[in-house]
């Protein structure tokens, strides 16, 4: 029993240690969409505004990213130097620096200062006593790193929408897919859809005839008010509303929401409720 304890003790003290370093890494990722304004005494402009911009290409079938505007991305480093001089001499280095990130080895242009990984991560940035040429290059590497995260979880998040689609038997140009995708969101079970309309008649892009459109409608309701969706009746004011707002070019409303009917069905009524009384100018 002994080691029994210490075993769980042990296994708690791994999941402490491991969701701290989950919630470290949060609080590290990088903003890739910051500006950063500075004071430039004895210039022409008082002050400086850098804002990061990154961009993706193809050359010779290497993918390169680049990076500019590096200030915004350093600024715990940059104010951290204490003299003045020093700080804006830095900055001034930075200014048109470039970060470059490639797939593939090899060098990236004529004018580099560093490189790693075999010319995978390079930079222009010529580098100061306060802030060397190697910590831009670690910054390079965490940009990598958070890129190909975000790329990952792209691609998981498409893959995962295109399989959950996969097993219906209409596809993205089927005349009605709108409303039978609804259908399937609210719940109802694809078998019942196929029933109503036809395996044949889904699979080969027939549009609904009438009756299976009003039937298909009524499950929809009926689900709707099972999960305490928004009503019909709710759902065409907060369209009349919407309608009537952009032709008087009103705007504001103390809650914003979705503006087509799709988005407006998944609300609760009582969010459809506060959305309509925000339309409605009622607080």
């Amino acid at each position: 029993m002994r080691h029994y304890g210490v075993g769980i003790a042990f296994l708690a003290l791994r999941i402490a240690i491991d969701n701290r370093r989950r919630i470290r890494k949060q609080a590290t990722m990088i903003d890739l969409n910051s500006s950063y304004t500075y004071d430039t005494p004895g210039f022409p402009q008082p002050a400086e505004t850098v804002t990061t911009k990154i961009r993706t290409r193809q050359r010779d079938g290497e993918t390169i990213t680049s990076v500019r505007g590096l200030a915004p991305l350093l600024i715990d480093r940059i104010e951290a130097i204490a003299d003045d001089g020093d700080r804006l001499d830095t900055l001034m280095q930075l200014e048109g620096a470039t970060i470059a990130i490639a797939d593939t080895g090899g060098e990236f242009g004529t004018n580099l200062v560093g490189s790693r990984d075999e010319g995978r991560l390079s930079t222009t940035y010529q580098g100061t006593r306060d802030l060397p040429v190697d910590v831009v290059l670690d910054l390079a590497e965490r940009i990598r790193d958070q890129l190909a995260a975000d790329k990952a979880a792209e691609d998981a998040a498409q893959a995962a929408e295109a399989a959950r689609w996969d097993h219906l038997p209409w596809d993205i140009d089927h005349p009605d897919r709108e409303l039978l995708d609804q259908a399937i969101e609210a719940g109802v079970p694809v078998e019942d859809l196929v029933r109503i309309v036809g395996d044949h008649y889904l699979r080969y892009g027939h549009a609904l005839r009438r009756k299976e459109e009003l039937t298909i409608r009524r499950l929809l309701r009926e689900r709707h008010d099972d999960l305490g969706l928004a009503t019909d009746r709710q759902v065409d004011f907060i369209l009349s509303l919407l309608s009537e707002r952009r032709r008087s070019g009103e705007s504001g409303g103390f809650q914003t929401g979705p503006t087509d009917r799709a988005g407006i069905e998944k609300l609760t009524r009582d969010h459809a409720s506060t959305y309509i009384n925000s339309l409605k100018g009622t607080y």
